[in-house]
């Protein structure tokens, strides 16, 4: 069999077992899209089918294109990766952690850095430390998949300041709410709404034609939509017909299987090796390198285990040796969003793999079965 092949037994199942209702894949390899197929229904509507073109809300893969806009940005001298957050967002600047019951100051100021490799110790996400989720759930900080209020990033992003962080800066890996502060910071280093921050920076340059922060009007027929029983999953999730006011930097984004591929074909390695997406500029090498090092190994099983640690906004292999030798054979990088979407890229081979669904539960699932089946084809 080929890897598409293997990418649609890897959901066939599930969809006759009505478990989602359906999915798309695709294979790139060598800056090509090699195949896109859709299998299943779009939605509960059995009458349906899955598209190509389909379009899903991406979540948590929001984040890459957060973090390729801010290295364009720092690349122009906008901002520094260095930077207090606290210059940015003054009602930063009497930000407490949370230390055994005590309310203290942090031992170093939080950075933008922070934020973009999720070490900032904003909570905010599925899994939030135990000693800061009271806080979090008196302040009614709620996962952006359930908001359908009206309020502002930049309110969000104030209520997240009012919260403790769950320990110093740079100690602990805690996968939560950190982008959304970033996308504050970026509309005013830039001068603009996030949303097109991310078209003008990102997605123009790249040909992403279907990724963005809300679905066009005339392209709703378009979006996939989980199936009503699914456990832990929505009846109905959210659709944006219109611009939001809360632009989630973390987890806002729509897009499609072949925006990904479009994405993953753009990456090529350097002659010394070193990835990076020319069409946006050598700054891009620094989003595929490990930048958490000995904090691999904590928080959620979002990063895939041992052999790998997380950049800004995506799994990467670890820069920690006694890690890295834990599984040698750790030689990807991508990400997964929260209903079940994910993207793998292989650094030996240059192949690439999209796998695109809407089910709560399957996530990490998934991305585990499409690094299994890209590293089989691994030359």
């Amino acid at each position: 069999m080929d890897m598409i092949t293997d990418l649609l037994e890897a959901v066939s199942d599930d969809v006759r077992a009505r478990r989602i209702a359906g999915a798309v894949v695709a294979v790139t390899a060598g800056g090509s899209l090699i195949d896109l197929r859709a299998v299943g229904t779009l939605g509960p509507d059995a009458a349906t089918p899955m598209r190509e073109d389909a379009i899903f809300r991406i979540y948590s893969m929001t984040k890459v294109f957060t973090a390729l806009a801010t290295l364009t940005m720092t690349a122009e001298g906008r901002l520094r990766l260095d930077d207090p957050v606290s210059t940015w967002l003054p009602y930063f600047t009497d930000v407490r952690v949370e230390a055994d019951g005590v309310l203290r100051p942090p031992k170093r100021p939080l950075l933008i850095e922070d934020l973009m490799r999720q070490t900032a110790g904003i909570g905010g996400g599925h899994h939030t430390s135990r000693n800061i989720k009271p806080y979090y759930d008196r302040a009614a900080v709620r996962k952006y998949e359930h908001r359908t209020d009206s309020h502002t990033l930049d309110e969000v992003v104030r209520t997240l300041a009012r919260q403790p962080l769950a320990a110093d800066p740079g100690t602990v890996w805690e996968y939560g709410m950190a982008m959304d502060v970033l996308g504050r910071i970026l509309e005013l280093a830039d001068n603009r709404p996030l949303d097109e921050i991310i078209e003008q920076r990102v997605c123009r340059p790249l040909g992403l034609r279907d990724t963005g922060f809300s679905v066009r009007a005339a392209d709703l027929h378009r979006v996939a939509e989980p199936l009503p029983d699914q456990p832990g999953t929505p009846e109905h999730l959210v659709t944006h017909r219109k611009r939001p006011a809360w632009l989630s930097a973390g987890s806002g984004g729509y897009s499609t299987a072949a925006d990904f591929a479009r994405l993953l074909c753009a990456i090529a390695a350097d002659r010394d090796g070193r990835l990076s997406i020319p069409a946006l500029g050598p700054v891009t090498r620094d989003i595929f390198v490990d930048r958490i090092g000995p904090l691999a190994g904590g928080g959620p099983d979002y990063i895939p285990g041992k052999g790998y640690g997380f950049s800004y906004g995506l799994h990467v292999p670890s820069s920690e040796p006694a890690w890295a030798a834990a599984d040698p054979s750790a030689h990807t990088v991508g990400w997964l969003g929260r209903a079940a979407t994910c993207f793998v890229y292989d650094i030996p081979s240059g192949v690439g793999a999209v796998l695109m669904t809407q089910c709560y539960g399957r996530a990490v699932h998934y991305r585990d079965e499409v690094r299994s089946i890209v590293a089989q084809y691994r030359a």
